[in-house]
């Protein structure tokens, strides 16, 4: 539904990547599964990150499973339209949670939760948001697949969402273990669960693409990424030529761009930190049948992340 926007990434000793928690979701594994995950952003809901630095491999020692816990805070800003009032800095604001664990050499599950702990005072929506699970698998050097659900309440306490994403990835490094180019292509699933009842079920399917660069210094100390994210959409039930007879809603999905820039600091071999700013394209806040109802990206809306990723263990396989 809405790829909640989203946000950053992690990585190994002392940098990960980070973009919306928050756009999941997202990137890379190697050979024996030596993958990277974007954390952040996969428990926003996003899948559009890059994998920025890594450690070296491990020696035989080293312990070969590990996990890692992170959060961020997530601050939604929009510009108002028609009668549909803008938000400002702090006006709405997330808190990301979210976990990952190793559970063999190919494989890593993880899980997050958005938390609304600030809102407008004119709005009554939930203090939680949306949940989140997933698992990717490497396949080979130079590529990934993902599998994750997320789902949540709809805006205004009317139903819920529900959404899955299915993608693969791939990694290409350009320069010395410095630039990096990643993407992704796949398809989402959305489907929305009003509480009137209706007799045609709103539900709608994209196309996704994904692709950014990444530039990282060697010892882990600094990283920063471009990325770009477009939603192409492929059907969309009912239309509103044929809207639902009862509620007389309908879906009329318009193509999304996504754009997300940011940086990190590895502050320690286990410690990241990092900031990023997105702006999220979505349908014409004036045209609902454009729009979703979900707070965290339904709509037009720009993003400001501020969070860290905390690792334990070895994630190298």
């Amino acid at each position: 539904m809405a790829n909640v926007a989203p946000r950053p990434v992690s990585s190994r000793r002392g940098v990960g990547l980070a973009i919306v928690l928050t756009t999941w979701l997202t990137w890379l594994t190697g050979t024996s599964a030596w993958a990277q995950y974007n954390v952040p952003s996969q428990a926003t809901g996003e899948a559009r990150t890059l994998e920025i630095a890594g450690d070296p491999r491990p020696s035989a020692a080293a312990p070969q499973l590990g996990w890692e816990v992170g959060a961020s805070l997530d601050f939604l800003m929009r510009d108002g339209a028609g009668e549909l009032e803008g938000f400002k800095f702090t006006d709405v604001v997330f808190l990301r949670l979210h976990g990952l664990v190793a559970v063999s050499k190919r494989t890593e599950l993880f899980a997050g939760v958005d938390l609304l702990p600030k809102q407008p005072s004119n709005t009554d929506e939930l203090l939680w948001q949306s949940a989140l699970l997933g698992a990717r698998v490497g396949l080979g050097e130079k590529l990934s697949a993902y599998l994750r659900g997320q789902g949540g309440p709809a805006q205004g306490r009317d139903g819920a969402w529900a959404m899955g994403e299915a993608a693969a990835q791939a990694r290409v490094p350009l320069a010395e273990n410095v630039l990096f180019w990643e993407s992704t292509l796949g398809a989402t699933y959305t489907q929305l669960f009003p509480d009137a009842a209706e007799r045609r079920r709103l539900w709608q399917t994209e196309l996704l693409a994904q692709t950014g660069v990444a530039i990282r210094d060697k010892r882990g100390v600094f990283a920063t990424w471009l990325s770009f994210g477009f939603h192409f959409p492929l059907v969309a039930r009912p239309l509103p030529s044929t809207p639902d007879p009862v509620t007389q809603r309908a879906l009329d999905p318009q193509v999304r761009v996504d754009v997300a820039m940011g940086m990190l600091v590895g502050v320690n071999r286990g410690l990241d930190l990092f900031v990023e700013a997105s702006i999220f394209d979505r349908g014409d806040l004036r045209d609902a049948q454009t729009t979703l109802p979900i707070l965290s990206g339904g709509f037009d809306q720009k993003r400001l992340v501020f969070g860290f990723n905390r690792r334990f263990g070895s994630r190298r396989r």
